[in-house]
């Protein structure tokens, strides 16, 4: 049987798969969680920035947010990923206000 289909993934794997910075290279920058307002019709919350879209949200929705991409244009959020478990996020920072 091979490793994959035991499920022993490596280090460098795990970081892939876990949301750190991986393969996607999202570097972020942990804050106080806050809550923010949609403030688009409708806002993408993607899987990595710029990827994959995991949930849209309606405007006027309020989410928390833990933490901020280096570069200041995303916000990481915990979601109920509709693929099953829990994940981190991101939405763009500029389609939000601070509630």
């Amino acid at each position: 049987m091979s490793d994959m289909m035991e499920n022993k993934i490596n280090e460098q794997e795990l970081q892939e798969v876990t949301g750190g910075v991986g393969a996607a290279r999202v570097s972020v920058k942990p804050i106080t969680p806050i809550w923010v307002r949609v403030t688009a019709s409708s806002l993408n919350c993607r899987y990595t920035p710029n990827g994959e879209i995991a949930k849209i949200y309606e405007k006027g929705h309020k989410l928390k947010v833990d933490g901020i991409t280096t570069d200041g244009e995303w916000y990481r959020l915990l979601i109920y990923d509709p693929k099953g478990g829990t994940c981190y996020a991101y939405i763009a920072k500029r389609y939000t206000e601070k509630c």
